[in-house]
């Protein structure tokens, strides 16, 4: 079989892996993994077959082979050694494939390998590309023989401060912040201005904290400052303890943009993601002793090289746009209406002749096909050219490095690009020079220092021309303690001596050169360093904390420990006041570092309480960056520009952002944008966790066909398997499948309901091919509810499906409260939640007030099949094992798990938890037990359970240690399946084919029986129509008492034959039917999506088997018989019986205007009844009012005003005024009706006027008017006769 193969849900990923590779391992702590090649594989890559590399565990990941290897060891204390590489010669087919698609094979084994932590657990992990070249071939690798060595333990807690500077007591703190490195000056009016009283202010009670660290390193292994530093500081003035007006303060303080040492003489910058300036800090403490500047200690031996000279770095970047919507790089000056750019930079004192380096930064989409390139011209002469590389798709980067010497104190830099296609855009990204220039004073600060002169031991005599003598020299090198420089000024000059051993930084600076810092705001005394260890961390925005205080305040109510904190007080602790993400990520890595001794203090979950976007500086208009997210590098391919939230959670040293490295923390975001979205999803949160509320009262209920408000439902045991067409069917055989085998295999308590797009008939329309009958099912299947709801396949930000099965539009409708799912989706960026000029279909699921999903395990960013393919495995292997306490993993453990276990491709990633990753999911904890069927029990060989015949099943409730649960009072809702039936796709597409599946869908009976002390009982009657043939069938039960809830299954029970004594039956079943409520009125008026309810009843019971040809429940509009619309699932019967029971159903959006429905069903013994029903479909954008009296008309002692209307799930006041005919008001009347459908009965009137005199007989006239609370009305006059 070819297998096809497109570029994206997904991407050019192939999945060719079984985790089953042979691993052999000695005493001696060594390995040999031994890797299983087979033929390569036939696939189809971009419309052209293509044989790819196969063996046992490889994978292609956007084209490169990688293989992967993860083992658990006893702990973190190992180091991995390679001892051999075993190889052979690689195959013809494979030679062919890597020259194509990966033409990087290294001489080296491309390999990465750890010992890391998943939270408590130890794991070592190998990455690597199974191929070598050696002496021009290529040869694959065959085994691979490496050995844990144990590493030196550790017992010593990490180095966080036990409580912050900041802490309650520390003093007055002010925020400041400055754009550039240099000479800060603080005087009395600056203070003044910040709000601080200077009456009576002693100077020595004045400090500058901060850190000047610029960008946090994203490996968990470099240094960094925690907390903030004290910084020393000059004071003018502070000799007589009064800080006056002449007085100032002088401090050195770093921008954020960092420079680096880059080679042997040159710099390059590493830019600030999140900010562009860097904040510091003014505290007032009289109990804070003083940090000054003091003097330097010059070297006691003699120089040994004379500077003169200095290494000048400048650059020009402007981070005006983002190419792809994602990735850390921003991009400047497009090149397109102005295809030439020129660019200036002044060398002042530039050395004559020297070398100037360039480095020049850009990205074009310039296409394979097409010609584009770049024209350098320095100071009016073509020095220099590049042509762009293509970029396949999006964009494709360059760096053009070249040099030059000159000796003008001005570069004049033009860049001309030329281009074939006018469609070929180009951008600049940064324009980076490195000279060097003349130690010469220049009047402003001068900034300097010297890489040519670094080497060990060295002494350097630095000379400084035209510096006045009044000009001061700090040495910078320690930013937070700069030193005073002595010297000798002679001849216009000033020299000193320094230590020359590493790259030194210096300030020279006269009085008259300063820089102002900038006030941000008062800051309140705080210490995150000083909190407990705590079991969940919530990070949020300050305009979200009351929010999250509540959240906060259930998960306590449930006995965890919470801490809630605001993002600007993780950024005054951790990243000097500056929004980092690594600061989120330092929090969270205190209390984990601080648990190492007792790992099980360490924190479980971290929510990020806000949603994020890609530009953390606010450049976009309408931004959403409340909470940072993390990108990552790339930044021209909207693949592999991804944003994930697992950076927040790789804790341990050794760790970064890498594919090896392990989630220790389960991460969950809430898309929070304001207050009200905040309340939201807190309420959703508060009613899914609580098993109901008293918070949906409303519209998210009363139309739903879940009356109430509690949340309890045997849709807690159903998983909802979608799987698109196309592609030779992959995500049918390779995905929803095998998830469905894990679930039987391991979780038979479960009903899958699977939807297979190619399973309905495809239609063509205007708009391309559509599956009606998919979108309805699964719209269905949300609003009855589903544990998880699983889709697999092709998608993207505005719905799933090339077929548009789920849209945008759909997911608003859903008004699912009582039932929310989990929703799973293994598809392309379905949920780019953080591109603030779109909201996804993902975030809307999230975001639907009445339902929609509770959370989310979703994509980000395109994603590709493998990865898919492993992530879906991972998940149903954790999804449902229990924790600690034998209740369900919380979902942020569940994702953790998953994501650890998913390989080691970056692209998984993409995947992130939408959602409150503390929160479990509903899944039942308690067991219900068959005891016996028909008097026998369950463990004994049990008769048929034939076709015709009545059936009695009992049973008990259970704790997860099997005692009974004997004050367990409530209802258990049992559904019996017949047999597993096999059902196949259509094959309606090119590259799709027939496949078989199994399913499990046919109900016998499905009802509700009561509980009582533990035990329960129940009856039915087998359909007639079920599959003769003898087989397995399966008793699901749900139970629960509003309290608890419990689950169980048996499938011992075999079902077939007919009993040819039963009761013979010639009636059909009775019928009561109803749109919205039982006050409906056949005539009705609705509104476009009412709710049919079906009160039926039956001696005999009501068949929802659904095997018989043309005896299902059904109900067809406007008589077309072509488009019945099938009701069997919707069936439940009523408490304690068999014969008698309900169906709802939640009719999808109809057309204004009149309707009528035809209700059709069949008892057990194929007897049929119908009712046919009129109404009237108005739409509800404006009130109407219709069939407005009294009755009775006339009345003698009272009357009941009764009319319909189209506000169904609403709240109106309604105000009724009674007149006489000649216009004169006797009565008015005023009540608050709340409409669960559309009619509204009993406004009682007593016949007396408003001072309660009875009114004479006669003819009046009365004016009903209703109104919705947001002010929308109607109204209607009638007359009424008093006969009294």
């Amino acid at each position: 079989m070819r297998r096809v193969f497109n570029l994206f849900i997904i991407s050019t990923t192939i999945y060719l892996v079984s985790f089953s590779q042979l691993i052999c391992q000695d005493l001696n702590n060594e390995f040999t993994i031994d890797l299983k090649w087979s033929s390569p594989q036939l696939y189809n890559i971009n419309n052209q077959d293509v044989l790819v590399p196969n063996a046992t565990d490889l994978v292609i990941d956007n084209y490169k082979p990688k293989f992967f290897w993860r083992k658990k060891v006893k702990s973190k204390n190992f180091s991995i050694q390679i001892l051999n590489i075993e190889t052979e010669p690689s195959l013809s087919e494979e030679k062919k494939y890597l020259k194509t698609f990966y033409n990087l094979i290294s001489t080296e084994l491309e390999l990465e390998k750890k010992v890391t932590n998943s939270r408590n657990e130890s794991y070592a992990v190998i990455d690597f590309v199974p191929f070598l070249k050696k002496n021009g071939q290529i040869l694959r690798i065959k085994s691979l023989k490496l050995k844990l060595n144990k590493t030196p333990v550790s017992n010593a807690e990490k180095d966080f401060v036990s409580s912050s500077v900041l802490k309650p007591g520390s003093g007055l703190w002010y925020k400041i912040h400055v754009t550039n490195d240099g000479i800060y000056k603080i005087d009395k009016q600056f203070l003044e201005n910040c709000g601080i009283n200077t009456s009576g202010l002693n100077p020595n009670s004045i400090n500058i904290y901060g850190n000047g660290d610029g960008l946090l390193p994203v490996d968990n292994s470099l240094p960094r400052t925690d907390d903030l530093a004290k910084n020393a500081i000059f004071i003018n003035g502070d000799a007589d303890g009064s800080f006056d007006d002449s007085d100032y303060i002088l401090f050195y303080a770093r921008g954020p943009h960092r420079w680096q040492v880059s080679g042997a003489v040159n710099f390059t910058q590493q830019r600030h993601h999140y900010s562009d300036v860097s904040c510091y800090f003014i505290n007032i403490n009289p109990s804070e002793p003083p940090l000054r500047v003091a003097s330097y200690s010059p070297p006691s031996s003699p120089q040994t090289i004379e500077v003169s000279q200095f290494s000048h770095r400048d650059i020009h970047e402007t981070d005006s746009i983002s190419l792809v919507k994602g990735g850390q790089r921003w991009y400047g000056e497009l090149f397109d209406v102005e295809l030439e750019r020129s660019f200036s930079f002044p060398l002042t004192n530039i050395v004559s002749n020297s070398m100037v380096q360039v480095q020049l930064s850009m990205a074009s989409n310039k296409r394979s096909s097409d010609l584009a390139s770049v024209n350098i011209d320095v100071n009016g002469n073509s020095l220099s050219s590049f042509n762009f590389n293509s970029s396949g798709e999006d964009f494709s980067r360059i760096d053009h490095l070249f040099d030059f010497s000159t000796s003008s104190s001005t570069v004049n830099l033009k860049l001309t690009v030329s281009r074939s296609n006018p469609s070929t855009l180009s951008y600049l990204d940064r324009i980076l020079i490195n000279a060097r220039r003349s130690l010469v004073y220049n009047g402003n600060q001068l900034q300097f220092r010297d890489l040519i002169s670094v080497a060990p031991n060295q002494i350097a005599r630095y000379t400084i021309q035209n510096l006045p003598s009044n000009a001061m020299v700090w040495d910078v090198t320690n930013r937070h303690s700069p030193e005073l420089i002595t010297g000798d000024f002679q001849n216009n000059s000033f020299s000193f001596i320094q230590y020359a051993d590493t790259v030194r930084e210096f300030v020279a600076f006269n009085g008259a050169s300063f820089s102002s810092p900038t006030f941000s705001g008062v800051i309140n005394n705080q210490d995150l360093h000083s909190l407990e260890q705590a079991d969940y961390l919530i990070v949020t925005n300050a305009l979200f904390l009351s929010q999250a205080n509540r959240l906060a305040e259930l998960h306590r109510n449930n006995g965890m420990t919470v801490h809630v904190v605001t993002n600007e007080q993780v950024y005054n602790e951790f990243s000097s006041g500056m929004p980092d993400a690594c600061a989120i990520r330092m929090f969270s890595k205190m209390f984990y570092d601080r648990g190492e001794l007792n790992p099980s203090t360490r924190p479980k979950y971290l929510l990020l309480f806000g949603d994020g976007s890609y530009d953390p500086k606010n450049r976009l208009s309408n931004n959403t960056n409340f909470v940072l997210t993390y990108q990552v590098e790339s930044s021209e391919n909207h693949v592999t520009a991804i944003v994930t939230d697992d950076f927040f959670g790789m804790l341990d040293d050794s760790e970064s952002i890498s594919s090896t490295d392990q989630l220790d923390i389960g991460i969950g975001r809430l898309l929070a944008t304001d207050m009200n979205s905040a309340t939201q999803l807190v309420n959703k949160i508060e009613h899914y966790m609580n098993n109901g509320s008293d918070l949906y009262n409303g519209a998210a209920i009363c139309c739903d066909g879940n009356q109430g408000n509690k949340t309890f439902g045997d849709w807690r045991l159903k998983v909802v398997q979608i799987a698109d067409d196309e592609d030779n069917n992959y995500f049918i055989v390779n995905d929803t499948e095998p998830h469905y085998n894990i679930l039987k295999e391991s979780n038979r308590e479960i009903n899958s309901t699977k939807i297979y797009l190619d399973a309905y008939p495809q239609q063509t329309t205007a708009g391309g091919q559509r599956y009606p009958d998919v979108n309805q099912a699964i719209n269905n299947c949300v609003e009855r509810g589903a544990l998880i709801t699983h889709y697999v396949g092709h998608g993207g930000e505005v719905g799933l499906a090339q077929e548009r099965v789920v849209t945008i539009p759909d997911i608003q409708s859903w008004r699912n409260i009582n039932a929310m799912n989990l929703f799973v989706s293994n598809t392309c960026e379905f949920t780019r939640y953080d591109d603030p000029g779109r909201i996804s279909a993902g975030e809307w699921i999230s975001l639907n007030p009445n339902g929609g999903g509770i959370a989310l395990m979703t994509t980000t960013r395109p994603v590709f099949f493998s990865v898919n393919t492993e992530t879906g495995e991972a998940f149903y292997n954790n999804v449902f094992k229990l924790d600690e306490d034998s209740t369900i993993m919380a979902m942020g453990e569940i994702i953790r798990r998953t994501k650890n276990e998913s390989g080691t491709q970056e692209n998984k990633r993409c995947f992130t938890l939408i959602g409150d990753p503390a929160l479990k999911l509903a899944y039942p904890r308690y067991k219900v037990i068959t005891d016996s069927i028909n008097g026998s029990a369950i463990n004994l060989i049990q008769d048929t359970i034939k076709a015709l015949s009545l059936v009695t099943v009992k049973g008990h409730l259970e704790d997860y240690f099997g005692n009974k649960l004997n004050a367990f009072n409530g209802f258990v809702s049992p559904t019996v399946y017949d047999k597993a039936k096999v059902e196949k796709t259509l094959g309606q597409d090119p590259t799709s084919f027939e496949v078989n599946y199994e399913v499990q869908k046919n109900i016998i009976y499905k009802g509700k029986s009561t509980v009582s002390n533990g035990d329960f009982e129940y009856s039915f009657i087998v359909p007639k129509d079920i599959s003769l043939a003898y087989g397995y069938g399966k008793l699901s039960h749900y139970a629960n008492n509003d309290i608890h809830d419990a689950m169980g299954f048996d499938t011992s029970i075999i079902i077939g034959g007919i009993n040819t004594n039963a009761l013979s039956d010639s009636d059909g079943p009775q019928i009561e039917i109803y749109l919205n409520e039982n006050s409906f009125v056949n005539g009705g008026i609705t509104n476009s999506t009412p709710t049919l309810i079906a009160n039926v009843f039956d001696s005999s019971g009501i068949n929802t088997v659904g095997s018989g040809i043309g005896h299902d429940i059904t109900v067809i509009i406007d008589n077309d018989n072509s488009a019945p619309i099938v009701l069997n699932d919707f069936y439940t019967a009523d408490l304690d019986t068999y014969q008698s029971g309900e169906i709802r159903y939640h009719f999808p959006s109809l057309d204004a205007g009149p309707h009528q429905l035809t209700f059709k069903i069949w008892d057990v013994n194929n007897n049929s009844s119908e009712v046919t029903i009129d109404f009237v479909v108005q739409n509800d954008l404006d009130v109407s009012l219709d069939r407005v009296y009294n009755y009775p008309n006339p009345f003698t002692t009272s009357t009941e005003f009764i009319f319909e209307h189209n506000q169904a799930c609403n709240e109106m006041d309604v105000q009724v005024q009674v007149f006489t005919v000649s216009g004169k008001l006797v009565k008015s009347i005023h009540t608050n009706v709340y409409t669960n459908g559309y009619r509204v009965n009993g406004i009682y009137w007593d016949g007396k006027d408003d001072f309660g005199d009875q009114l004479a007989k006669g003819v009046y006239v009365y004016k009903l008017k209703a109104t919705t609370i947001d002010g929308r009305s109607a109204e209607k006059i009638e007359k009424l006769v008093l006969l009294k």
